[in-house]
């Protein structure tokens, strides 16, 4: 029966551990592409805009790029929610794997804890250090 519960609880580890690691790494590079992925968006727009535009002070702006830019803003805030909605799903499942574990391991039996070696005492009264005494 132990060796039983120590199986579930070793597998309920590592499935636990591999379900982190995959989701910070997702979370990790779904980052990564929001703020770094978005640059070709902005190019695409200067592109439509026109590149000789950007010559012009930001009053002078065409039309197209005062659209863009919140629309641009509204994208990014809108896959920012939507990473940070996806940690607190990445979250909730932690606290649900952590909460089964510490169910397992509480029936697991606790391991015997070894009893010390005792290590003999110096005599104090005997020692001589000079052999002057």
């Amino acid at each position: 029966m132990s060796g039983d519960l120590e199986s579930q609880y070793d597998a309920l580890y590592k499935e636990y551990q591999d379900i982190m690691y995959k989701g910070a790494w997702r979370l990790g590079w779904s980052f990564f592409f929001v703020l770094v992925g978005l640059l070709p968006m902005m190019y695409i727009f200067i592109w439509l805009a026109g590149p000789r535009t950007w010559e012009h002070t930001a009053l002078h702006a065409p039309k197209i790029m005062w659209i863009a830019a919140p629309l641009n803003l509204g994208i990014i805030v809108f896959l920012l929610f939507r990473l940070y909605r996806r940690n607190l799903d990445l979250d909730a499942t932690k606290q649900d794997y952590l909460a089964r574990l510490r169910a397992l391991k509480a029936q697991l039996p606790s391991p015997a804890i070894p009893a010390p070696n005792p290590v003999p005492e110096r005599d104090w009264d005997t020692f001589q250090d000079d052999g002057l005494t």
